[in-house]
């Protein structure tokens, strides 16, 4: 008979057990996680070797192209409005072939036209679009769509300040450092210069500065300005977002003045066409968000910031100075008027300073992610993720890879194939639109399933259009995404849909122009009552409904 002392001992000892146990447990259980830590780190270093080994010393190298032509570039520098473009485009007449780079499809839609007009047979050729015209020896283009591996007597990269713009950036470095081209001409600000010779000397290539003076003397009016008084015909009126454009120009419309206007949102045509109204003067104002700034060649007397400041996709901020200067350069055009004014309704001190003050020598040039690290035994992702920690060459700066992380997550199992994967990556498109975000990723899993997205099946018909007649964002969110539907079917070699797009798209631009030439555009209304209110109340219910409000809750 056991005792219960016995009894104790031997629950003692089976404890005794259990917790040696667990204690040995515990130790292979860290032993392993160690060994998962130390793995982990092995990988890791292992990459980051081979990231580094596919990077060269020199970030020229990336282009092996150029580097076989001794290139002599022509730098147009001058700020806006002083005729560098106009220049460096004669230049490309006369060497009877080449290509035009420019920031925006509007930009490369006015020069496709402008050579062809005149008798320079020219291609456009856009990530959402492609006009070819048979033989044309001359193309005009956004400069991401830049062929870096095929020769071109003359190229033209335009606004090349844009080089030190974190979002594209990377693509004017690739056209400076890659353009495979004996000649060259960039368009720049002053801030750009010393950047941009820096990096031909080390391309080893040849230079020289045109200097360029603006045509017409740029004037700050002293005087108070009031949109409700002050108005003029000629005038450019400033503001930051689609609503307060729409506001804008339909409180100007209420009091006798036809408006054009200009947004990013707007299909490049319809701006296109707006801006050909106003040079028409069948327009008398213009009501424009900063797309203005940037070559958009329109006669304005004066630019009248309405804000100065801006929400620029994080939070709002004050304008910066040469965003101030790219706009306010837009004045006094050459030919019409002897003299270019700018005013603001608020902050005009700032808007003096901004003009006033010196510019800023750019130092760095953002650089893209190498292509040539996709050939890396490594999932896509921890590429991306070794670049955006890397160290890299003084003088430049990592274009923002937050996008293309947070949409390779979203895609990373779809495929093992980086290159494949990339090419989704880089299609273009607003991932902050949940609709467009949604079909993108359709497109890529059917892509990676080897099947073709069913395209035909979302072209809209032609009653959908008309139902939308009058209903501006909806007819801008569906132009947007048959903007989509067009670049999935150019970067995925589906041409069979590509003509039917570019009709409809047509046909959206045509619907859209309707409206705007009718001035039906939405004012700023009280949310309680729907009565109209000043684009720029700063509250979203009138004064009526506010006293109401207060005499009832007290």
């Amino acid at each position: 008979m056991i005792t219960g002392t016995e009894k104790q001992k031997n629950i003692t000892r089976e404890e005794g057990g259990l917790q040696g146990d667990r204690r040995r447990m515990n130790t292979g259980e860290r032993s392993r996680k160690k060994q998962q830590r130390q793995k982990k780190k092995a990988r890791d270093r292992l990459l980051q070797t081979r990231v580094l080994d596919r990077i060269p010393d020199s970030y020229i190298d990336l282009f092996p192209a150029a580097r076989a032509i001794r290139r002599s570039f022509v730098l147009h520098i001058g700020p806006t409005n002083s005729g560098k473009t106009h220049d460096a485009v004669e230049a490309l007449k006369a060497a009877g072939s080449g290509c035009y780079l420019g920031p925006l499809r509007l930009l490369a839609y006015e020069k496709y036209e402008e050579l062809n007009r005149t008798g320079y047979p020219c291609s456009l050729v856009t990530g959402e679009e492609r006009c070819e015209v048979a033989d044309a020896p001359f193309q005009a283009s956004t400069i991401e769509m830049l062929n870096l591996e095929k020769e071109y007597r003359l190229v033209i990269i335009d606004e090349g300040q844009m080089i030190a713009d974190r979002d594209r950036g990377g693509a004017w470095t690739a056209a400076v450092l890659g353009a495979a081209a004996k000649e060259i001409h960039v368009c720049a600000a002053p801030q750009a210069e010393e950047l941009l010779i820096r990096m031909i000397t080390e391309c080893g290539d040849d230079y020289r500065i045109e200097r360029h003076e603006r045509m017409t003397p740029l004037i700050c009016e002293k005087k108070p300005y009031r949109m409700d008084r002050d108005t003029e015909k000629g005038d450019a009126l400033i503001v930051f977002s689609r609503s307060n454009v729409h506001a804008v120009a339909a409180e100007l419309h209420e009091r006798g003045f036809r408006a054009s206007i200009i947004y990013g949102a707007l299909p490049y045509d319809v701006r296109h066409e707006q801006a050909r109204l106003f040079s028409e003067k069948k327009t008398d104002i213009v009501v424009a968000t900063d797309a203005i700034g940037m070559g958009m060649n329109l006669p304005v007397r004066r630019i009248v910031f309405l804000e100065t400041d801006k929400f620029d996709g994080t939070s709002r901020r004050p304008l910066q100075d040469e965003e101030i200067r790219q706009i306010a350069g837009r004045a006094g055009r050459f030919g019409i008027y002897d003299e270019g004014y700018v005013t603001s309704e608020t902050n005009r001190s700032m808007i003096h300073s901004a003009l006033a003050g010196e510019r800023q020598t750019l130092k760095e040039a953002v650089i893209d992610f190498p292509e040539t690290l996709l050939e890396i035994d490594a999932p896509l992702r921890k590429i991306l993720e070794k670049w955006d920690r890397l160290k890299i060459n003084e003088g430049y700066v990592r274009a923002d890879t937050k996008r293309m992380l947070s949409l390779c997550e979203m895609i990373q199992d779809l495929s093992d194939d980086k290159h494949f994967l990339y090419r989704c990556l880089t299609l273009n498109f607003d991932e902050e639109n949940r609709p467009l975000l949604l079909h993108w990723k359709a497109m890529c899993a059917s892509e990676a399933r080897g099947k073709a997205y069913p395209v035909k099946r979302y072209i809209p018909p032609e009653a959908m259009i008309e139902k939308l007649a009058g209903n501006l964002e909806g007819l801008e969110q569906l132009f947007r995404f048959l903007d989509l539907l067009y670049g999935y079917c150019d970067r995925f070699s589906h041409p069979e849909y590509t003509e039917e797009l570019m009709r409809k798209k047509n046909r959206i631009s045509k619907a859209i122009l309707s409206i705007l030439e009718r001035q039906k555009l939405n004012p700023r209304r009280c949310r309680v009552c729907g009565r109209k209110i000043r684009w720029n109340h700063p509250y979203s219910i009138c004064e009526n409904c506010y006293r109401r409000q207060i005499k009832r809750y007290g």
